[in-house]
């Protein structure tokens, strides 16, 4: 089966954020706020959607097709990235996302997920050259499969092409952890968030390209 990569399309942002849900699921980033299955799916797929809808022009948004049908999907931050402003998301309709779930909740998830990825944020502030992998997913069903390896390999060398010196992202998944700790990336920050009696670990990554 053939594999693709390049730029994500407009018209693919759904798919994408649809592939994103369904992948992080029953990551405990997600299920440890909204354990209800059917609640937690309708809170992500909204919150991934806008948040793709919204950031699409200003940022790197790559895919790995295979036959055609989207696997792999990241959202690349560069130097120069800046936040869009609240409006930006009003405008994109964020509102929506308050009428998948509770909205202290999703709230406080959105406060952890800050937070998070705060010293990968700080660390860009430190030189020239490094990027934030704001989000990067593989479909349920082309895990294991090597395209993980592959769609890594392919955004490493994008970010090279265009004067990247570093990479810099967080995961609290171990398995994720273990899986870039052996393609050279080393961690430089480790924390732990609780909620409701649940602790997760969050790793924060780099890696000079």
């Amino acid at each position: 089966m053939k594999v693709e990569f390049g730029k994500m399309r407009r018209g693919e942002v759904r798919q994408a954020a649809e592939l994103a849900a369904r992948a992080f699921d029953d990551y405990e980033y997600f299920t440890n706020w909204f354990p209800e299955a059917e609640s937690r799916h309708r809170v992500l797929f909204s919150i991934i959607w806008h948040e793709y809808k919204t950031n699409f022009s200003v940022a790197d948004y790559l895919v790995a097709r295979q036959d055609g049908r989207l696997v792999a999907v990241a959202q690349l931050d560069a130097p120069t990235y800046r936040k869009p402003s609240d409006l930006r998301y009003l405008l994109h309709g964020w509102l929506k996302v308050y009428g998948t779930g509770d909205r202290k909740t999703i709230d406080d998830w959105l406060a952890m997920d800050a937070a998070a990825g705060k010293p990968c944020h700080d660390y860009q502030k430190t030189g020239a050259g490094i990027w934030y992998a704001s989000s990067l997913t593989v479909a349920p069903e082309a895990q294991g499969t090597g395209i993980g390896t592959r769609f890594l390999e392919y955004w490493e060398e994008y970010i090279r092409e265009r004067g990247g010196s570093q990479i810099v992202f967080f995961t609290n998944s171990r398995a994720n952890l273990d899986f870039y700790t052996k393609r050279g990336y080393q961690v430089f920050d480790e924390r732990e968030f609780g909620y409701n009696g649940k602790t997760i670990g969050s790793w924060s990554l780099r890696k000079k390209l």
